[in-house]
C-alpha cells in the first residue's frame, strides 16, 4: 500500500514539475517575445529616426543649394546716379568688377564667412559695406570721385551712363578743369561714357550718325497726312481729385506689390515771403525723428511742394501711423509735419524767367501707329510755347529711348533756346526695336535729369514722359526707377507721362504714382481721334478730351504762371486757363453720394493747375494763400459754378 502511495506521489510530483517547466518555459518564451517586439520597435524606431535624419540631410542639402545658387546684386554708381563699369570688389581669391550695366553680382555662397566688402574703382574713393543678411538680395552703393588720389587717371575713368545708354560720350578733362573734348561716338555698342556736367557744350547730331532716319520715312499704315492738332488726350489730375485716387489706390493693391511705390501720405508745403509773394524753387524736405532725409523737393510756380512719407516700399509698412501720430516722427525743415504746412520766408519777390521743357519719348517698335503723330504734335508745342508763356524764356531738350538690346538704349539733344535743335532731333527718330513689352523708362529717365542741364532757377522744370509700356519689372531695375522718381522730385522736375496705346492697368498705376510723387500730372490718349490702336480709359470718374497739344501747351502754362511783383499786373494774367481747371467730382457721381459735400454754399477751392487746395462751407479763407490767381468752383441747380479770385 505505501508502495502504490509511493508509486502515486512520484507521478503527481513529477506532473507537477512537468507542469512547473511548462509554465516556466511559457513564461520565458513569452518574455522573449515581448522582448523581441521591443527589440523590433526599437528598431522600427531606430529606422524612424534615419529616416527624419536623412529627410534632415535632405532639407539642410537643398537649403545649401538654394543657398548657394542665392546672389547679391549692388548696383555701382557715382554722387550723379552714372552706373559706373568696372568698379572691383574681392571676395576670398575672387576679384569680381562691375558690369556694363553697373551691376556687382556676388554668389551668396561666396559670402558665408565674409562681413564687410570694399568697392573700389579708379578715379573714386573705395566705400567700405557691411555684408547685408541674407534675405537682402539688392543695395545701391554710390563711389565719391577723387581725382586729387589719381590725378594722372583724371577725366579718363569711363563708365556707363545711364544704364547701357546708347549716345556714348568720352570725356577728357584737362588740367582740373571740366571744359575738356567731348567727343560722340557712333558706335553705339561700345556704350562707354561719362555723365555730361551741365557745363558742357551740346553735342550736334548729324545727318549720317548711325541710326538716324529722315522725318519722310512712314511706318506701315500710316497716314500721309500728318500734322498737329490731330491726336486727343484727356488729363486725370490726381491732385484736383485726391478722393479718388485715395479710393483707387485701395483696387490697386496688387500694382503696388508690383512697383512698391504708393503715393498716400501726402505732406503740401506752401511757401511765400512776408510781402505774401509764392516763393519758387525754395528746398523742403521731410525727415523722420532721428533726421534722416526721407523726401525731397523744391517749391513750384505757387510756392507749393509735395512731401511723401512711406512713398518706397511694400504696402503697410508703419500701418499704425495715421492722422496726427506722424507730427511726433516727421519733421518739414526742422518742425513738426502736418498734412498742409505754411512756410513764410524773408526772401525778396523773384519771377524766373526761364522754363525748361524735355520730351523723353519711347521709339520702339510698338509705338509705330502713333510715333509720327506725336512727333508732329510736340513739334508744334516746342513751336507754340514761348507765345503761350508771354514771352518767357523757353528752352527745350527731347531724350529719345528703346531697350536694353536694341540698336540704342538712348539718345540725347540736350536742353537749349534754338527751339529748332530739339524739332530737328525729334523729327529725325523712327519707331523699331522692343521686342518685348516693358522698355527702359529708368534708363530714360536718368539721361532726361543728370544730362539735359536743367536750369536750377528757372520757374518751371516739365518732362513730358510719351510712352506705351512701363519698365522692366526686377529688383534692380524698379530700384533704379525710384532713384530716378526720389531725383526729379528733389530737383523740381515734374513728371508728366503721356500714355499711348497698349499700356496695361498696372502701368497706370506706375505713371499716375510718379507723377504725384513729382509734383505733376497724367495724360491719356484717347480713341476719339481714330488713331493709332485701342487705348487704355483711365480708372477715374469722368475724362475731359481735348486735342494733345492744346493739353501739353496749357499744362506747360498752369505750370510757369506766377504773379509779377506788380500787383495791379496780376488781375490781367492767364484769364483763358479758367475753362481748362478740372472739377474734383462730375456731376453724376456728386448727385449720386450724399457723403460727398456739394450744394449752394459748399466751395471747392483750387489754384491755376487744378490742385485741390481745400473744401468750405460758406466762405472761403484766403489770408493763408500767396498772391496770385485761383478758382471757387461750386456745385448746385445740377452744374458746377466757377468764380475767378485773385488775391493780393
Amino acid at each position: 500500500m505505501k508502495k502504490i502511495f509511493s508509486i502515486v506521489l512520484l507521478v503527481l510530483v513529477g506532473a507537477g514539475a512537468v507542469l512547473a517547466c511548462v509554465k516556466k518555459s511559457s513564461q520565458s518564451s513569452a518574455v522573449s517575445n515581448q522582448k523581441s517586439a521591443v527589440s523590433n520597435q526599437k528598431s522600427v524606431v531606430s529606422s524612424q529616426k534615419s529616416a527624419v535624419s536623412n529627410q534632415k540631410s535632405a532639407v539642410s542639402n537643398q537649403k545649401s543649394v538654394v543657398s548657394s545658387q542665392k546672389e547679391l546684386t549692388i548696383l555701382v554708381m557715382d554722387s550723379t546716379q552714372a552706373l559706373i563699369r568696372g568698379a572691383e570688389v574681392r571676395v576670398g581669391d575672387r576679384v569680381v568688377r562691375s558690369s556694363w550695366d553697373g551691376r556687382l553680382v556676388l554668389k551668396r555662397a561666396w559670402l558665408e564667412d565674409v562681413q564687410r566688402l570694399d568697392i573700389a574703382c579708379d578715379g573714386f574713393d573705395t566705400q567700405p559695406m557691411m555684408v547685408p543678411a541674407e534675405e537682402v538680395s539688392f543695395l545701391i552703393v554710390r563711389l565719391k570721385g577723387n581725382y586729387k588720389a589719381h590725378n594722372s587717371h583724371k577725366g579718363d575713368v569711363y563708365y556707363s551712363y545711364g544704364s547701357r545708354t546708347g549716345a556714348s560720350f568720352k570725356t577728357r578733362a584737362a588740367s582740373g578743369d571740366m571744359d575738356g573734348m567731348v567727343e560722340l561716338s557712333a558706335a553705339m555698342a561700345v556704350d562707354e561714357a561719362m555723365p555730361m556736367p551741365a557745363v558742357m557744350p551740346d553735342v550736334p547730331f548729324e545727318e549720317e550718325d548711325a541710326g538716324y532716319e529722315p522725318s519722310s520715312k512712314s511706318y506701315a499704315g500710316a497716314s500721309a497726312n500728318i500734322s498737329a492738332g490731330k491726336l486727343t488726350a484727356g488729363e486725370v489730375n490726381d491732385f484736383a481729385k485726391w478722393q479718388l485716387w485715395k479710393s483707387y489706390q485701395q483696387s490697386a493693391v496688387s500694382y503696388q506689390k508690383i512697383w512698391r511705390i504708393e503715393p498716400l501720405q501726402r505732406y503740401t508745403v506752401q511757401v511765400k515771403n512776408q510781402a505774401g509773394y509764392p516763393v519758387a524753387n525754395y528746398p523742403v524736405s521731410l525727415t523722420d525723428a532721428k533726421g534722416n532725409t526721407l523726401f525731397q523737393a523744391v517749391t513750384d510756380n505757387t510756392g507749393k511742394a509735395e512731401l511723401w512719407g512711406e512713398l518706397i516700399g511694400e504696402r503697410g509698412q508703419d500701418a499704425s501711423l495715421q492722422d496726427g501720430a506722424s507730427a511726433y516722427r516727421y519733421r518739414i525743415n526742422g518742425k513738426a509735419a502736418e498734412e498742409w504746412q505754411t512756410i513764410v520766408v524773408d526772401e525778396p519777390c523773384d519771377a524766373p524767367e526761364g522754363v525748361d521743357v524735355m520730351f523723353v519719348f519711347d521709339a520702339t517698335g510698338s509705338m509705330g501707329d502713333e510715333l509720327r503723330y506725336l512727333q508732329a504734335e510736340m513739334k508744334d508745342v516746342i513751336a507754340r510755347s514761348k507765345e503761350a508763356t508771354g514771352g518767357l524764356n523757353i528752352r527745350t531738350g527731347a531724350v529719345v529711348y528703346r531697350d536694353h538690346e536694341d540698336e540704342y538704349v538712348t539718345r540725347i539733344s540736350r536742353l537749349t533756346d534754338d527751339l529748332s535743335t530739339t524739332q530737328t532731333f525729334i523729327d529725325r527718330q523712327h519707331a523699331n526695336g522692343g521686342g518685348d513689352y516693358p522698355e527702359a523708362v529708368p534708363e530714360a529717365l536718368m539721361g532726361a535729369l543728370n544730362s539735359a542741364g536743367w536750369d536750377a532757377e528757372a520757374r518751371a522744370r516739365i518732362a513730358f514722359l510719351v510712352l506705351d509700356a512701363p519698365c522692366h519689372e526686377d529688383s534692380a531695375t524698379i530700384a533704379l526707377l525710384h532713384e530716378q522718381i526720389l531725383n526729379a522730385a528733389a530737383q523740381g522736375i515734374r513728371i508728366v507721362p503721356v500714355v499711348c496705346s497698349g499700356l496695361g492697368e498696372s502701368g497706370e498705376y506706375l505713371l499716375r504714382s510718379m507723377a504725384l510723387a513729382t509734383n505733376g500730372t497724367s495724360f491719356f490718349l484717347t480713341d476719339d481721334s481714330g488713331i493709332g490702336h485701342t487705348h487704355l480709359k483711365p480708372q477715374t470718374d469722368s475724362l475731359k478730351v481735348e486735342h494733345l497739344n492744346d493739353m501739353m501747351v496749357r499744362t506747360i502754362v498752369e505750370f510757369s504762371t506766377m504773379p509779377t511783383c506788380e500787383p495791379s499786373a496780376v488781375s490781367d494774367q492767364n484769364s483763358d486757363i479758367e475753362d481748362f481747371i478740372p472739377n474734383p467730382f462730375n456731376a453724376q457721381e456728386l448727385e449720386s453720394d450724399p457723403t460727398i459735400p456739394h450744394g449752394k454754399g459748399i466751395h471747392y477751392l483750387v489754384d491755376v493747375s487744378g490742385k485741390l487746395l481745400g473744401i468750405y462751407e460758406g466762405e472761403v479763407p484766403t489770408s493763408h494763400l500767396p498772391i496770385g490767381v485761383y478758382f471757387i468752383k461750386s456745385f448746385y441747380d445740377g452744374t458746377w459754378h466757377t468764380r475767378k479770385i485773385l488775391v493780393q
